[in-house]
């Protein structure tokens, strides 16, 4: 599973007229101060190129895990299911996005690790 693009991108990408390019995008994006670093880091890694879609950059962004997530993930023990994951998640102040990724991910398969999550 890959997480494209977080909540938080879209946010500050929604409404955006394409075509846009890498820079264009950037100063849209940072203009918006609801987004955190790890956001503007993200779209940092896009390719220098002419964008005509949110989807299109976000298939470019490749995000495998936002920090946030990752860091959420870490305190997961090993291997684990996607519903037990969300149990551990529920039970904390998580926000809504780290929810929604989890929710995401396929049923019935056993994670061994944050790599197995993350790709």
């Amino acid at each position: 599973m890959r997480i494209y693009c977080n909540r938080e991108i879209f946010s500050a990408l929604n409404g955006m007229s394409f075509p846009k390019t890498k820079n264009e995008i950037l100063s849209i994006a940072k203009v918006n101060n609801d987004i955190c670093e790890a956001s503007i880091i993200s779209l940092n890694k896009i390719e220098e190129k002419v964008y005509y879609s949110i989807d299109e950059i976000c298939e470019n962004i490749k995000i495998v895990c936002d920090l946030e997530l990752r860091s959420a993930l870490k305190k997961i023990k090993f291997p684990a299911t996607k519903s037990e994951i969300l149990k551990k998640f529920k039970n904390k102040s998580y926000p809504y996005s780290i929810i929604e990724a989890i929710n995401e991910l396929p049923e019935n398969l056993v994670y061994n690790n944050l790599s197995d999550i993350c790709k």
